[in-house]
């Protein structure tokens, strides 16, 4: 019997579950909160485990290291965001309530295991020329890491020195929901003007950045004990009068203006250990700063699901590296449910020319934060549909949305990085607005010839149609619900939307 390699992150936000067959193939990865329609469910349903099954020489790996997140920094945490999700047998008073939950047989640390999914699904063969970076709220203690490709520490950053921590505590600060609505922010930016992240940037290096115990104890939920803790209170309270100061347009170009020197702060010491980086960690969704990181190195890859879900996917791909001798997953995008229904690309284009949208869920659900045409709500670019797709979604007007190319004429319509998981913006060179943002740019999809999702026959017919190879696409979910997943969650969408879900 061939030996599974399970992984599993929970308890925090955004909980994942991944397997790996012994031979490297990716069988399996999704996100609890597909499953248990909970947005960002930080723990996973008892169903999923059943789905997933246990055999005997299974290895079920842990995507971070309990107790020393306990030791530092007072155990794990629930976001207030998340608490009423946690099963009802955990109470938020006892002090070490998770533990008796956490049945696995290694864990790896919290940064390993970002950087970990990105290495092992890298394009290049090459090992030595790689560095890792990965860049989040706070891992055990950690906040951002520089891995050599041996995933031994070049350089660290600790709590409460953190991009990702100042970008959400930003985020919670406009009235927005920490942990989910930071690309909000970043599409938000891009209406205002820099106004103070020179004061971002100044107070991000006035925090102690050192993994000394005793900055750290009385670090628990709700505890304020800890030097540390004192740091970040006074930098949200100070913050807060910033936030009054300015409009939500000119606090979000600033925060992210102090993201992007920050990030590329940490980018250049990179550079220094490898001329091709693998990166990972939340703030890896950051595609303005990631256009710029493109340009920094010789080749980059970003991690599909580069949020704590996604650790569960890397974490057993460390052990699995160490245990067989691998060096890359065979994977793509689609690991999660199977919707097995045909699509007839002709009757779907049929609808999108007289209807102008519709959804599509069809195959094996994506895997990460982006819907890659299994999971979608497409649209005719043709019209400004912009306003309408945001109302069905229940979004903010302002939101962009991203065009889906055929890879073949990608660089007609766009000019600079992109690829087949938007994970960068480019430079628009056409005038359809449905997929342009305010200033010009658009997180494009390309969408490869080899691609397993009908998706790309879609488009292949749209374009022998109108002519243009492109659509809008987008996720298949409301605003703080997750995508749709199963049969029934796209029926239930369609009846309830009254938009036709093919």
């Amino acid at each position: 019997m061939s030996r599974r390699y399970i992984g599993f992150s929970e308890f925090y936000h955004d909980a994942g579950v991944s397997v790996i067959e012994e031979d490297g193939s990716v069988s399996y990865a999704t996100h609890a909160e597909r499953w248990s329609k909970r947005k960002n469910d930080p723990t996973i349903p008892d169903k999923l485990w059943e789905f997933i099954g246990q055999k005997k020489d299974d290895v079920f790996v842990f995507y971070e290291d309990y107790d020393l997140k306990h030791e530092k920094r007072g155990g794990i945490m629930v976001t207030s965001s998340v608490k009423d999700h946690i099963r009802d047998s955990i109470t938020a008073q006892s002090e070490i309530p998770y533990k008796e939950f956490l049945t696995y047989d290694e864990h790896h640390l919290h940064h390993e295991s970002h950087c970990a999914l990105a290495f092992y699904t890298r394009p290049w063969e090459s090992q030595e020329d790689t560095v890792m970076v990965s860049i989040d709220g706070a891992g055990e203690i950690q906040t951002a890491v520089i891995l050599d490709h041996n995933f031994n520490l070049i350089k660290e950053w600790h709590y409460p020195k953190s991009v990702g921590l100042i970008y959400s505590i930003v985020t919670k600060e406009l009235g927005l929901r920490p942990l989910e609505d930071e690309y909000v922010v970043m599409g938000l930016s891009s209406y205002g003007e820099d106004k103070f992240s020179e004061w971002i940037w100044n107070e991000y290096h006035s925090f102690s950045d050192t993994a000394d115990r005793e900055l750290t104890s009385g670090i628990q939920v709700g505890g304020k004990d800890s030097q540390r803790e004192r740091e970040r209170v006074s930098f949200r309270n100070r913050l807060r009068d910033k936030v009054r100061e300015h409009s939500p347009e000119d606090v979000a170009a600033s925060v992210q203006e102090f993201a992007r020197r920050a990030i590329v702060e940490i980018m250049s010491i990179a550079r220094i250990y490898g001329n091709k980086l693998v990166y990972s960690g939340g703030v890896a969704q950051n595609v303005v700063v990631n256009s710029l990181i493109h340009e920094m190195f010789d080749e980059v890859h970003i991690a599909i699901a580069p949020a704590d879900s996604g650790s569960s996917l890397g974490c057993a791909a460390k052990t699995w590296a160490r245990e067989t001798g691998g060096t890359h997953l065979k994977w793509n995008p689609y690991l999660g449910t199977n919707i097995d229904r045909e699509v007839n690309p002709t009757e779907v284009v049929d609808h999108l020319l007289k209807n102008q949208y519709c959804g599509l869920a069809n195959g094996r659900a994506e895997f990460g934060p982006r819907a890659l045409g299994n999971r979608s709500l497409i649209a005719d670019v043709r019209y400004d549909v912009k306003d309408t797709v945001n109302e069905i979604k229940r979004r903010q007007k302002y939101r962009p949305f991203a065009p889906a190319i055929l890879e073949e004429h990608a660089h007609e319509y766009f000019s600079g990085p992109m690829n087949e998981y938007m994970q960068y913006t480019s430079k628009a060179l056409h005038d359809y607005s449905s997929v342009t943002h305010v200033d010009g740019t658009a997180r494009v999809q390309v969408v490869p010839k080899d691609c397993q999702s009908v998706f790309r026959k879609i488009i292949e017919e749209y374009y022998e149609r109108t002519g243009i190879p492109m659509l809008l696409n987008t996720s298949l979910n409301i605003r703080g619900r997750p995508m749709v997943d199963d049969l029934n969650d796209a029926k239930l969408w369609q009846s309830k939307y009254k938009v036709k879900v093919f």
